[in-house]
């Protein structure tokens, strides 16, 4: 575990990302935690590229946690354009109010007080506690996930699933986070050229603010070879060790070395040094068997509500998300016929009226949209 450990810390200091929501040093704690939440909201189903633009035009539409609280459902999906999944838009309105009305405005530290706002999960509420307050937080999400089970117990399931579970996995990210926070293991050379700078000695993987001293320094003569593609940004200093930092690292490792379809073993220093159970062979010979288990179209329907449109099967939340789009510029709203047309091109009022009105009877139930004078409207 302290080989692992230093491995990522020794690939983070080379290669860790620039991004609008890290390393914020913005004073106020309750405004930092708000762009966590932010865009741990947006990157639940959104690439990172997208989100980098949507992050920013998005706080300068709502730039403070009242002025979110205060938005109407009409506004608040109107800025969440290009986004998709809009309830995500809602569900982060409504926690903001919740925010508001029960803690006075003042962002909550404690896992069960975050936990308890509706719309945030157990991740969020630690990724908040890890990048907002650097409270060190133990948590599971895809990339960490990843990481942990290939490196400490092996591959992906020939179906795609894990052999051990997050219970499983969530001992082995407090394991690591001890070791983060204690400094431990940074003596052997083999991990790390570099001296390890601990976190202060009061610090716990169970509260106490993680107070590491930021160790700058520079390079012995920089990157060599494949970055990632390109979207790694070699860093000039050394990354202080620290819960925020450390939950970072494993979340660019697993974004750009170890990603979910393509892993990249030429890249991966844990492979190179043994200290990965999954290798290349074993993931292949099990991502083979797993193709031959993949869903046919007839099986995407039976699991996914959704239909045949132009002999493509679409599921339904493309659709939901085809009439908010078509409703944002739309201020007189559209009446149903012609909302039809326009988010299916096979559009047949006899045949497909049924499937479309409980589309947009859940949307009105979801409070996005609302019915005036016979045209749909978003919800103001």
């Amino acid at each position: 575990m302290a080989g692992f450990v230093n491995v990522i810390w020794e690939w983070y200091a080379s290669h860790k990302r620039t991004l609008p929501w890290r390393d914020l040093t913005i004073e106020d704690e309750t405004q930092r935690a708000y762009r966590i939440l932010v865009s741990e909201v947006m990157l639940q189903q959104t690439q990172v590229e997208r989100v980098k633009v949507m992050y920013r035009t998005f706080l300068e539409r709502f730039p403070t946690l009242s002025s979110l609280a205060d938005a109407s459902n009409r506004d608040v999906l109107l800025a969440w354009r290009g986004m998709g999944y809009n309830s995500r838009a809602l569900r982060l309105r409504d926690a903001a109010k919740v925010i508001v009305e029960r803690f006075d405005g003042v962002f909550p530290k404690e896992m069960d007080l975050l936990s308890s706002i509706k719309g945030v999960g157990p991740y969020t509420a630690a990724a908040i506690r890890n990048f907002a307050f650097n409270l060190p937080t133990p948590c599971i999400d895809t990339n960490i996930r990843r990481i942990l089970h290939r490196t400490f117990v092996g591959p992906e399931e020939r179906d795609g699933t894990w052999e051990k579970d997050d219970t499983y996995l969530l001992k082995l990210a407090e394991e690591a986070l001890k070791i983060v926070c204690s400094g431990s293991g940074q003596e052997e050379p083999r991990w790390s050229p570099f001296d390890t700078p601990p976190c202060h000695s009061e610090c716990s993987s169970r509260g106490t603010k993680c107070q590491a001293k930021n160790v700058s320094k520079s390079r012995h003569g920089g990157t060599q070879g494949d970055t990632a593609g390109g979207s790694m940004t070699p860093s000039v200093s050394r990354p202080p060790h620290d819960a925020a930092n450390w939950h970072a690292a494993l979340m660019d490792f697993g974004s750009l070395v170890q990603t979910k379809s393509n892993p990249r073993w030429h890249l991966c220093p844990l492979t190179r040094l043994g200290l990965m159970k999954a290798t290349p062979k074993a993931w292949e010979r099990r991502r083979s068997s797993f193709d031959g288990l993949r869903m046919t179209s007839g099986e995407r329907r039976r699991s996914e509500p959704g239909r045949e449109i132009a002999g493509k099967f679409v599921p339904n939340r493309i659709i939901r998300g085809r009439i908010i789009d078509e409703l944002r510029d739309e201020e007189a709203g559209l009446r149903f016929d012609e909302l039809g047309r326009r988010v299916c091109i096979d559009w047949s009022p006899r045949q497909h009226r049924a499937w479309l009105k409980g589309i947009v009877e859940k949307l009105k139930h979801e409070q996005m949209l609302r019915l005036s004078k016979r045209s749909y409207l978003l919800q103001t």
